[in-house]
């Protein structure tokens, strides 16, 4: 039974199968056919993906009531979300947010701050599905995609006019307003959205002048609009823009407070022409181009001796070709070439950084004509960068379905990550502490090859069990080293270290009467560092998630309650200072939603956050418990 487990896959996703009815059974209507992107960078049907492809759907979304994207994203099975001044990071099976590459409609997002990119700034609102790669990538989508993908699918213009809006009110005053208003014709279509939101720091250490959780203020808006002009020929464009300010309070080793402030500004506009070469055939252009300002400042009180103003500006810009074209109906061949030219200018930086990379990528999809189903897609992929030279990363993947409920899939891959300008460039002195941080132009890519096999076993159209097996082993890994023939105390970063993550998850999704369901996985990973011979600091072993969710309409009643339970985790550094070994304590978060429809175009709604109040400010500086209310106006 063990050995049947550990074959069983990932991805629970039951849309194909229709939507429940009230009384439990399966409404009479055709089923969904839910297609994703991010697999094969063309569209397909998610039970055809030869790489296993988690979804959270827009009614997902819905249902859980999340209101930015880390929200959505944290009762996931392998995902683990961290809170920190800089927002909140991303953890995929266990590797650090660098080595997760995150997308907006298949284009790289800028703004990554110490190596994370912060999650709660993408708001629902703009949101139709996210999909969900774990594993090796770098033969579709070059360096950072080591532990996966996670792609942000937009938001299209889907009715001839319409336009909603939502508001909320509640603990920490936060407050959030979010609307949206589209045009659909016969040839095009236009969707604009906007928000803003604001809530109070909170304290979890109250006897203390300083702040664990920074208040928040910000704002974004964006537009998506699509067109054919002709049967052959589409265009596409999406452009966008966001504003967030977060203040708090730190206190110093010699106990010197320092008010914190921290402004992060993006712009970005991206076009897609696309045209039909034959009927087997399609050529897709795209551009893009992105901006990113942070601002940091730290202004000690009465005094001006330790003030700080830090400014960093990042800019990228990628052209890229793709054409798909299925050869003999059983090939379906992806060839495609992009440019991308980047630049960051940062205060700690001893010079700007720039950078160009070339990339050629290629993947054929081989479906054999066999009495078995299986799909057999290897794939190839060569960056060539200014800065490092060139990288080669192969991958192959297979899909089997032995039998109709059972499907199995299997991939190995190499994959990169290309040092980053922080960690070529910087030059810091902290000279209340007596260090110096210096940056190593000579640095080289860090590589792993990674390996996954996973399955899911359809169980009477009501049931889904899977389960994923993975292992990643890192090299070149890029990490802090003393600098031994300085006189003072100076840092570098070095290509020195290795590790390996490995691990298991499982999990059932299963139907329940009355428009009910549940969804339990379970996460067990084993992550090393070779070099210190030690277990990866802030890494728990196992992690526990649970959704119950609940939608009867002849009430109009939905509910959903999301809980996780996250196992001790190892640190080698205590919170005085110290070196040496603590456990931060497992802890179990807890949050649910009730909304009801009080009218056909209005639901008023309340949910409640933390509901078990976890949270510490050393190894856990999450918001406290907080509940909320508000309503949703579609028209």
């Amino acid at each position: 039974m063990g050995w049947v487990l550990g074959l069983l896959v990932s991805v629970p996703v039951l849309a194909q199968q229709g939507e429940p009815s009230v009384d439990g059974g399966v409404a009479e209507e055709p089923p969904v056919i839910q297609t994703v992107v991010t697999a094969s960078r063309s569209v397909e049907r998610l039970q055809d993906t030869p790489v296993a492809v988690e979804v959270i759907t827009r009614k997902d979304i819905e249902a859980t009531g999340a209101r930015d994207l880390a929200e959505a994203l944290g009762a996931r099975p392998g995902l683990e979300l961290r809170r920190g001044f800089a927002g909140t990071e991303l953890r995929v099976q266990g590797m650090s947010p660098e080595y997760t590459l995150v997308l907006v409609d298949g284009e790289r997002v800028t703004g990554r701050l110490g190596g994370a990119l912060d999650f709660s700034r993408f708001s629902t609102e703009d949101i139709e599905q996210v999909e969900i790669i774990r594993g090796p990538s770098s033969v579709l989508y070059g360096s950072d995609a080591v532990a996966g993908v996670v792609n942000i699918i937009t938001r299209k213009a889907q009715r001839p006019l319409g336009a909603t809006a939502q508001a909320s009110l509640g603990g920490l005053w936060q407050f959030e307003a979010d609307g949206s208003a589209e045009l659909r014709g016969e040839r095009a279509g236009l969707r604009l959205s906007g928000g803003f939101q604001r809530r109070d720091g909170y304290d979890l250490t109250p006897d203390t002048p300083a702040t664990t959780g920074s208040s928040l203020e910000g704002f974004q808006v964006s537009g998506r609009g699509d067109v054919r002009v002709t049967d052959a020929f589409r265009l596409e464009a999406r452009a966008g823009a966001s504003r967030q300010v977060q203040r708090g309070v730190d206190e110093g080793a010699a106990g010197a407070l320092f008010d914190r402030a921290s402004q992060n500004e993006s712009q970005e506009v991206t076009l897609s022409p696309s045209w039909v070469l034959s009927p087997t055939g399609s050529l897709q252009l795209s551009g893009r181009y992105s901006r990113f300002r942070h601002r940091y400042v730290l202004d000690q009180r009465q005094s001006s001796a330790l003030d700080q103003v830090e400014e960093t500006r990042e800019q990228m810009a990628r052209v890229g070709l793709q054409l798909d074209q299925t050869l003999a109906q059983v090939h379906q061949l992806v060839v495609g070439v992009e440019a991308i030219g980047e630049t960051l200018d940062s205060d700690r930086l001893s010079s700007p950084g720039q950078r160009g990379r070339l990339s050629l990528y290629g993947q054929d999809s081989w479906k054999t004509p066999l009495p078995v189903a299986l799909h057999v897609v290897p794939g190839l992929r060569l960056d060539v960068d200014s800065e490092f030279g060139a990288v080669l990363t192969p991958r192959l993947a297979v899909r089997l379905e032995p039998v109709e409920a059972l499907t199995v899939r299997a991939s190995y891959g190499l994959a990169f990550r290309a040092p980053s300008f922080q960690e070529q460039l910087i030059d810091f002195e902290n000279p209340s502490v007596g260090y110096v941080v210096a940056g190593n132009p000579a640095l080289r890519p860090e590589h792993s090859r990674g390996a996954t096999v996973s399955a899911e076993w359809r169980v009477g159209g009501r049931s889904l069990l899977w389960t994923n097996l993975f292992r990643n082993d890192l090299s070149d890994m890029i990490t802090v080293v003393q600098d031994p023939l300085s006189p003072t105390l100076r840092f570098t970063y070095d290509n020195v270290a290795r590790a390996t993550v490995q691990g298991a998850e499982v999990g059932w999704k299963q139907r329940l009467p009355l428009g009910a369901w549940l969804d339990v996985g379970y996460t067990f990973i084993h992550a090393r560092d070779l070099e210190e011979d030690r277990p990866l600091e802030g890494q728990s072993a196992h992690r526990l998630t649970t959704q119950l969710g609940l939608r009867y309409r002849p009430w109009r009643l939905e509910a959903s309650v999301q809980g996780s339970w996250v196992g001790p985790r190892p640190y080698y550094q205590a919170p005085d200072g110290t070196a040496r070994t603590v456990h931060a304590p497992a802890y179990a978060t807890l949050d649910a939603r009730l909304a009801h429809g009080v009218l056909e175009s209005i639901r008023l709604f309340v949910a409640g956050r933390n509901l078990l109040g976890a949270g510490d400010p050393n190894y856990l500086p999450i918001p406290p418990r907080a509940f909320y209310a508000g309503l949703i106006l579609n028209v």
